[in-house]
């Protein structure tokens, strides 16, 4: 009777201790997971075992009271409850170890087994001195089903530990062990009736450790955190996006006027036009600025270290900052410690960036009086050396009360005042987040009306310790310093273009022929390395998305190899346009990156920058010839970032009548034959060439696109769309390659069900646009 009085007991404080746990658990929203859904159920289960163990404890030791009937359903109901705990339990576990629960019909059989042996079996009970007891083989059945559950997830638990906190996973094998001397116990004195206290025991570990009230908080921010995350990334989304659509028009507003400017005769209309372009660079450098916000704050933005040499570093913000700072009347004075090493290891991109727009500032805030840069070093070893950089003007100064919010994002200080100074306000947030990356911070020191002075400390690695000395000396404009207004020819150029597209070849070769460069092309990386091995070549063109070996692997296999000289310089070419794409080319090994479809200035740019300057000739005018003749006379500055295009004046052929007639058909059936001229350098011929192409391999892509969705290869879908999609933008059908584009990105992410949905859609306008083109080109 001892034993008997002691389980009721036992029995009343679990189920105490089940409802406690219950209270506090089901009072606190939480997010619906997959572990809170099982521990809801193992916790509301465990009430209900807990409720009819004690109910058939009453219920068998009345007998000649409650109707056997009665008394077996009690029994059915305590049984499948207990089988179905462990079965909870075990998927539990299954969460645990795997991060999901991984449910097959197949591990519901011993539940079921359970269910109707408890059910359909013959309901037996013994008598004993100290209280009666359900017996037999239903019982039997029952308890070896749910026991089951408990041994293949203790297995579970062990196999994966190391998955798990610590503290949890202890806490869940020692209550585990506990189960299982329970178990025993109970086998060996059936009056006890304690297995219902082994399962109170695992509600409270799991409630303790995983389940435990300290991660209301925790998952409370996690909830902030998703949606925190959530709007980050539905704005960096948006600016992505905004940036393509609002650069694209500025760009062919900034195109057409560059027209205007190298055509008209009227001086009336040329400074009207040197007013859109100021105002149009002006636009872009903020829509720029915007941009590297949104980089940095997504984390996508990342420090690239490479070798640069310093007298270069300053002489391009010297070409960059002069102008303006004359444009404004005031003295652009610049000071270089000849002490400096001459060569340093760093992220010059970024350093610059910084160095600009403290420049940039100082000039805006400055209406008269001087602009200074210092570069002063600190201090040296063999290894590194610590070099301040000052930006110090005579300009309008911060008051005191203001330069607590100097780094704020979207504020501009004293605003009355500078209400008519262009910006938004993110230069110098943009400033400290970037010297935050570099392991320094900005000292800021102003006195208002007076002026004020910008430095920071950065420690750069020494690659050539030799001093820099006079830095002057090496600032001269010789013939190969380009920029993008100049015209150039390099036809001694040994550059390599890889590309699976023959579309993009051609088009790449012929914008390489405007610079007189005959180039060599590869269809694929496996024919780029054996090319490579026969010839050095000063540059190297290569896609990134190519079957069977890809730009990426391309590079990897070139350097492993040691095939690549040092003085070869190789540019991802890619349709990956996003944010981040840069920095995620440069980490890869390559040197730099240019988005498809190539454009004019996009591939000048790469040529100026990478190719031997000895190679490269200008062409000279006689304008040229006397803006030379001033020393340091420099064109406004461009944000290397903006994409302008700059429009070539049209040949006879792209003005001639077929052509016009043939952009306005196409026009008349949805295809901007503007956009796919300007791909092709305004070349008409080229580009009628490139849309019989277009038209002659439709059947062969939308045949393989077909193939490849049929044998389910999603990864050669990606490649495929991803050309085609390219191929789209090049012709004028830019809103149809993002919806190639909207397909590329589902099969990377694996989203079958999209492109199971909107790949016919996709081919049947496809092959419609397609047939509209070839009919008007007839």
């Amino acid at each position: 009777m001892y034993a008997y009085v002691l389980s009721i007991k036992g029995q009343i404080f679990c189920m105490l201790v089940l409802l406690y746990i219950a209270g506090i658990y089901f009072s606190v929203k939480r997010r619906r997971t997959s572990g809170h859904r099982l521990f809801s159920a193992m916790l509301t289960l465990s009430i209900v075992y807990m409720a009819f163990d004690m109910i058939t404890v009453y219920t068998i030791n009345h007998v000649q009271e409650i109707p056997i009937v009665l008394n077996h359903f009690c029994h059915i109901v305590f049984m499948s409850s207990m089988i179905a705990v462990l079965f909870v339990f075990y998927l539990y576990l299954r969460f645990l170890a795997f991060g999901r629960v991984g449910f097959k019909l197949y591990h519901a059989i011993p539940l079921v087994i359970g269910v109707l042996a408890s059910t359909f079996l013959p309901f037996e009970y013994e008598e004993t001195a100290y209280g009666n007891y359900s017996w037999g083989a239903f019982a039997m059945i029952a308890f070896v089903s749910a026991y089951f559950y408990f041994i293949i997830g203790t297995v579970l638990l062990i196999r994966f530990r190391k998955k798990m906190d610590s503290k949890s996973f202890f806490a869940i094998f020692v209550s585990n062990i506990v189960v299982l001397g329970t178990a025993i116990l109970q086998g060996k004195y059936p009056t006890l009736l304690i297995s219902g206290i082994s399962l109170t025991l695992v509600d409270l570990a799991l409630f303790y450790t995983v389940e435990s009230p300290d991660a209301i908080l925790i998952e409370s921010l996690a909830r902030e955190r998703e949606r925190a995350d959530s709007a980050n990334r539905a704005k960096t989304l948006f600016l992505a996006q905004m940036s393509h659509d609002i650069r694209t028009p500025i760009n062919a507003m900034l195109g057409m006027n560059e027209m205007i400017l190298r055509e008209t005769d009227n001086d009336d209309i040329a400074e009207y036009s040197r007013d859109i372009q100021t105002a149009g660079k002006s636009l872009l450098s903020l829509i720029n600025t915007i941009l590297d916000f949104s980089k940095i704050e997504d984390g996508k933005m990342e420090l690239v270290i490479v070798q640069y040499d310093l007298a270069a570093f300053v002489k391009n913000i010297v070409l960059s900052m002069q102008s303006r700072a004359r444009s404004r009347g005031l003295e652009f004075i610049v000071n270089v410690d000849e002490n400096l090493p001459a060569a340093l290891f760093g992220d010059d991109v970024r350093l610059n960036k910084v160095i600009s727009n403290l420049l940039t500032n100082a000039i805006k805030y400055t209406e008269k009086g001087s602009v200074r840069l210092d570069f002063i070093k600190v201090s040296e070893n063999d290894k590194n050396v610590t070099m301040r950089v000052v930006v110090a003007d005579t300009g309008i100064g911060i008051k005191k009360e203001e330069l607590d919010t100097l780094f704020n994002e979207f504020t501009r200080l004293d605003e009355e005042r500078n209400r008519n100074i262009e910006g938004v306000g993110l230069g110098m947030s943009i400033v400290r987040h970037l010297l935050e990356m570099m392991g320094t911070k900005l000292e800021v020191e102003s006195t208002y009306g007076v002026g004020s002075t910008f430095s920071f400390n950065v420690i750069q690695r020494i690659a050539d310790a030799t001093p820099v000395g006079d830095y002057t000396q090496r600032i001269v404009i010789s013939d190969t310093d380009l920029s993008l207004e100049d015209e150039f020819e390099a036809p001694g150029a040994r550059v390599l273009i890889v590309d699976d597209n023959p579309m993009n070849l051609k088009v790449a070769k012929k914008l390489l022929s405007i610079f007189g460069i005959e180039p060599d092309l590869a269809n694929s990386g496996a024919e780029c390395i054996e090319m490579v091995k026969k010839k050095d070549y000063q540059l190297i063109g290569l896609d990134h998305m190519m079957p069977e070996m890809n730009g990426v692997e391309t590079l990897e296999k070139m350097r492993q190899e040691k095939l690549l000289s040092e003085d070869t310089r190789v540019i991802a070419m890619t349709a990956n346009a996003v944010a981040g794409a840069k920095e995620m080319y440069l980490k890869a090994g390559f040197d730099d990156y240019v988005s498809k479809p190539i454009e004019v200035d996009a591939m000048k740019e790469k040529l100026i920058s990478f190719l031997p300057a000895d190679i490269l000739i200008k062409k000279k005018t006689e304008e040229k010839e006397k803006e030379e003749l001033e020393v340091l006379t420099f064109e406004p500055d461009i944000d290397p970032d903006a994409e302008i295009l700059t429009f070539e004046p049209e040949d006879e052929e792209a003005s001639a009548p077929d052509s016009e007639d043939l952009l306005e058909k196409l026009a008349s059936i949805g295809i901007d034959g503007s956009a796919g001229l300007r791909y092709c350098a305004d070349d008409m011929s080229l580009y009628t060439e490139i849309l019989q192409d277009f038209v002659a391999a439709q059947e062969e892509k939308a045949a393989s696109l077909e193939k490849c969705l049929s044998d389910k290869n999603f990864e050669d879908y990606r490649i495929q769309i991803h050309a085609l999609k390219n191929n789209l933008r090049t012709v004028g059908l830019a809103e149809l390659g993002e919806k190639a584009y909207e397909l590329e990105q589902a099969a990377a992410n694996e989203d079958i069900p999209f492109i199971e949905v909107n790949h016919g859609s996709f081919l049947e306008e496809y092959k419609a646009r397609t047939k509209s083109m070839k009919d008007v080109m007839a």
